[in-house]
């Protein structure tokens, strides 16, 4: 096989990735129970750059949702009340083998927020998540904390809508399909809540 066919394969493997990491967000997006949750906005946050070769392909894709159990939306499309962040990641620096991660993110007052939230904001929810930057993070079984770090406090509630605190847990992206996403992903973030209820 030529460098040239490698080449042309490796991109054909990304593309297949994509095209199933798309099912996956179309369904989470489309298919969600509707009575249950809120989306305060649709689309998927990623990070793009035409600067940098690693803008080029997505390789983190963040979709947001709340529980309507929490609260009522109010007029800015959101609910005051943790938002939970839905991550799927292939980057191979961020983790060993492509994860899902779900992420129980509390802030301030949320009411004081604009409606929807830009794909750009994704560095926002992503630095959180893994703990990059001005976070430290705690493991205790299989949920993560994560906090700002010590004499960051102000400066991530100031930079970042009112951050407080995070708590994940992951799932292995390859164990989820059609028949199970919804307990996978809906279930996990029920588990966070301290619902637990059976999703299937």
């Amino acid at each position: 096989m030529t460098l040239g066919e490698n080449i042309h394969n490796a991109f054909l493997v990304v593309f297949k990735t994509l095209k199933s990491i798309e099912k996956l967000i179309s369904r989470c997006r489309n298919e969600f129970d509707m009575e249950k949750y809120h989306m305060p906005e649709k689309r998927f946050m990623r990070w793009s750059s035409d600067q940098s070769w690693e803008g080029w392909i997505y390789w983190s894709f963040i979709l947001l949702f709340q529980r309507k159990d929490d609260g009522g939306v109010m007029e800015n499309g959101w609910i005051n009340a943790p938002v939970y962040a839905v991550e799927i990641n292939v980057d191979s620096e961020t983790c060993d083998t492509p994860k899902v991660y779900v992420a129980q993110m509390d802030f301030g007052d949320i009411f004081d927020w604009s409606a929807g939230c830009s794909p750009s904001n994704h560095s926002m929810f992503y630095d959180a998540i893994h703990a990059d930057g001005w976070y430290e993070a705690d493991e205790s079984e299989d949920v993560i904390t994560v906090r700002p770090a010590p004499g960051f406090e102000e400066k991530v509630s100031g930079h970042f809508w009112g951050f407080q605190s995070l708590r994940r847990m992951e799932k292995e992206l390859t164990e989820i399909n059609q028949d199970n996403y919804k307990t996978m992903i809906f279930g996990t973030i029920e588990e966070l809540a301290g619902g637990g209820e059976d999703m299937a």
